[in-house]
């Protein structure tokens, strides 16, 4: 299911909810999250919204061959089976070596996919 499908469900979900029956800080806080979801599913439809948040920046160490990088962060993401909107890069060190690592949340478990040592060969 895309992110978008996810917000839609949310959407859904928040508006089946029988608000009369609660107290009237339940009501805002419910108002608040409806206004959210749905201002997030409509920044997942419009094509500009995520596209600009799903690239990741070029980290100066690779900017002489930011073509490389972006195919590493690609196959990264192609790799772990997950949307760019989901994973989040960082950097992890490994006998004094730093390498990048693409992080996502699956439950309670944190998943890691290998992208690219910090200091390109």
């Amino acid at each position: 299911m895309s992110d978008e499908d996810y917000a839609h469900q949310a959407l859904s979900a928040l508006e089946r909810i029988d608000v009369e029956a609660l107290e009237q800080e339940c009501r805002d806080a419910h108002e608040d999250a409806v206004a959210a979801v749905d201002e997030l599913a409509v920044l997942l439809e419009s094509d500009s919204g995520v596209d600009d948040q799903d690239s990741v920046d070029t980290p100066e160490e690779w900017a002489d061959d930011e073509d490389d990088w972006d195919e590493k962060v690609a196959d990264a993401y192609e790799q772990a089976e997950i949307p760019r909107s989901k994973g989040t890069l960082t950097v992890k060190t490994i006998d004094d070596r730093e390498y990048y690592y693409l992080q996502w949340r699956e439950g309670d478990k944190v998943k890691s996919q290998y992208v690219a040592p910090v200091k390109p060969a």
